[in-house]
């Protein structure tokens, strides 16, 4: 005969869900007494089915009843405890949130692009790694040239279809066959990016450095386009006192080539002095070479353009008055939250 009584103490005493799950498996489940005793009831006469039948009945209503409240019960308590374990105090002051900044190198990046756009010119960024065609031979560098060489040049074991090794660029010029290729002609386009090179460290020198290639070519494009536009870009860039000076120079992919040196104004805050800093070596510059036109398919007798390439480096060290461009990528925060 079945407890009816005993059955739903066992319910109401579970002390959690898994202990009524357990209680759920003995009485109500597939295998649940309650379905053994409506087996038995084919044994049953007519008269006695009816009445035993009934009482199973009554006993599965109390019992699923019974058990879907206690569930419940149970389930409420469950969710309160994990409540509790995971309370907040709303009047407890949280975590500082730093203000975040950008890097000096990437600040500065920003307004060269914008200063750029307003002129007309459009942004690319290009691979950091390069083939030795894209990176000397399409800006007229031979092979032979000693910037080729290792103790110059990093060089990757990945090798390009020529099976030739790939190297990381140490230049943006590296990507100007492939942006004449790509836009076609007239073309203003900058390429700011990474460079890399086997250089000695020091205050204005490091093994990777941030270069903002300008390159424009059309038809009549002379000397005095490119002046035009490296001195509005100088003035909206250092934002200070600078003296200027172009020295000829040679390069291989410009004719003529020529740098450009500024020096700039110093405050000594201790005595409130000016004086001028050192000449530094600011950016390259010169007329694209003919034989770079040749290679990218452009005939160098339509037309013609000017390139020049400011080491963002250096400048943001100019801008922000800052002795060693080393500081940029020590990691140290201190100097990066200064510069707010």
């Amino acid at each position: 005969m079945l407890e009816t009584d005993k059955i739903v103490k066992e319910i109401q005493w579970a002390k959690d869900l898994k202990e009524l799950e357990n209680v759920f498996d003995t009485y109500l489940g597939k295998k649940w007494l309650l379905n053994e005793e409506f087996k038995k009831m084919a044994s049953l006469s007519i008269e006695e089915k009816k009445e035993y039948g009934k009482t199973l009945s009554d006993a599965k209503v109390i019992l699923t009843d019974t058990y879907e409240s206690k569930e419940q019960l149970l389930s409420i308590d469950s969710i309160n405890e994990k409540l509790r374990e995971d309370i907040v105090d709303i009047s407890v002051e949280g975590k500082k949130i730093e203000q975040w900044n950008f890097n000096l190198l990437t600040r500065v990046r920003r307004d060269l692009e914008e200063a750029a756009k307003t002129m007309g010119f459009i942004v690319e960024s290009g691979n950091e790694v390069a083939t030795k065609f894209q990176n000397f031979e399409s800006v007229n560098i031979p092979l032979t040239h000693p910037a080729t060489e290792m103790h110059d040049t990093i060089y990757l074991n990945e090798k390009d279809k020529s099976d030739e090794y790939l190297v990381l660029r140490t230049h943006t010029s590296a990507l100007q066959n492939y942006m004449i290729k790509k836009h076609w002609l007239p073309l203003k386009v900058i390429v700011p990016g990474r460079c890399y090179r086997f250089d000695a460290m020091d205050a204005t020198h490091d093994t990777m450095f941030f270069q903002f290639e300008w390159m424009y070519i059309d038809k009549w494009v002379s000397i005095a386009n490119f002046k035009d536009v490296m001195e509005k870009f100088l003035s909206v860039m250092l934002k200070r006192k600078v003296e200027v000076r172009m020295r000829p120079w040679f390069f291989p992919f410009v004719e003529p080539g020529f740098e450009i040196d500024a020096r700039y104004e110093i405050l000594d805050r201790k005595t409130g002095e000016k004086s001028m800093s050192k000449w530094i070596e600011l950016l390259w510059a010169g007329m694209v070479h003919p034989n770079v036109l040749k290679i990218a398919g452009v005939d160098p007798e339509e037309y013609s353009g000017f390139a020049f390439w400011p080491w963002i480096n250096r400048l943001t060290a100019m801008r922000y008055g800052i002795k060693d461009i080393r500081y940029f990528t020590n990691g140290d925060l201190r100097f990066a939250k200064s510069f707010k």
